[in-house]
């Protein structure tokens, strides 16, 4: 319980700073100068790089990567969220409840209030979130969306 509490703690604020771009670092100069690296070093790197290189700079001419012309999304947080915690989604959805389920709609803006109603409509569409054994994250948040366009 802990962790997942501390982990929605890190996650919320650590969202509005890649909230411009759909990927798990930013945009800036640190996520081109780290393009095709992997791992955690990397990560780092670049994410410290674009944050102490003034990310507004390139955010203004819409250089190295970020466009301030799209809409502000959290899109990549979350679905980095449901990747690390899919079978634990999947368990508290079919029952309309749970801490991954919780977090889950906190990162979407759910308000406290309404986790129950949150809860009751995931459970409620459960075979459509989760067709199969082997969703992935990826087709489950789609499905999600596409019930809330619908």
């Amino acid at each position: 319980m802990r962790r997942l509490a501390l982990l929605v703690l890190i996650a919320v604020p650590l969202s509005s700073g890649v909230a411009l771009a759909d990927n798990d670092v930013g945009c800036g100069v640190g996520t081109t100068l780290m393009a095709g690296r992997s791992g955690l070093v990397s990560h780092v790197l670049a994410s410290w790089t674009n944050g102490s290189t003034g990310n507004s700079v390139s955010l203004t001419f819409n250089s190295f990567g970020c466009d301030s012309t799209g809409e502000v999304t959290a899109d990549a947080q979350l679905r980095k969220f449901a990747a690390a915690n899919i079978d634990q989604l999947a368990h508290d959805v079919a029952r309309g409840e749970g801490e991954a389920l919780a977090a889950f709609a906190h990162l979407l803006g759910v308000q406290g209030s309404q986790a129950e109603v949150f809860g009751a409509f995931t459970q409620a569409h459960f075979e459509t979130l989760f067709p199969s054994a082997d969703v992935d994250s990826n087709q489950m948040i789609d499905a999600f969306y596409g019930l809330l366009q619908g």
